[in-house]
């Protein structure tokens, strides 16, 4: 379904229940299936999947090979880009940033102008936030939390 001034284009696909609506936009070769959902003025683009009962809200980017799953949120003026993959519970959101190979997932959250890129990994409870950037091999799980200015790799 794609209501009031959603706009799909190029080889962008909408499928099964899922539904673009407000001022999003799906373009590319981007797909948005399941019972996911995009809308206010969220972008999905490039190759980008959004699916399972994921959510992409607010100004939020999701574009390049980018995956987002699951129960998966994206909101805010949160970027998730490159190869990077969200799923499970995770949240993403205010102005985060998730890109290369990063994955955050389970009940993950990345917020506040934090950075995940790399190979890295947020998984679990844990929280990454703040100007905080978690990049390279790096793993953060369990109930971990980085944030302010901390930097995390390995």
């Amino acid at each position: 379904l794609v209501s009031g001034n959603a706009k799909v284009s190029g080889n962008a696909q909408v499928s099964g229940d899922a539904w673009v609506s407000g001022d999003a936009k799906v373009s590319g070769n981007a797909e948005v299936y399941g019972n996911a959902k995009v809308f206010d003025n969220a972008k999905v683009y490039g190759k980008a999947q959004v699916y399972g009962s994921a959510c992409v809200y607010g100004d939020a980017l999701v574009y390049g090979d980018a995956l987002v799953y699951g129960n998966a949120k994206v909101f805010g003026n949160a970027q998730v880009y490159g190869d990077a993959l969200v799923s499970g519970k995770a949240k993403v959101f205010d102005n985060a940033k998730v890109s290369g190979t990063a994955e955050v997932y389970g009940d993950a959250q990345v917020y506040g102008t934090a950075k995940v890129s790399g190979d890295a990994l947020v998984y679990g409870n844990a929280e990454v936030y703040g100007n905080a950037e978690v990049f390279g091999k790096a793993e953060v799980s369990g109930n971990a939390e980085v944030f302010g200015d901390a930097r995390k790799r390995t």
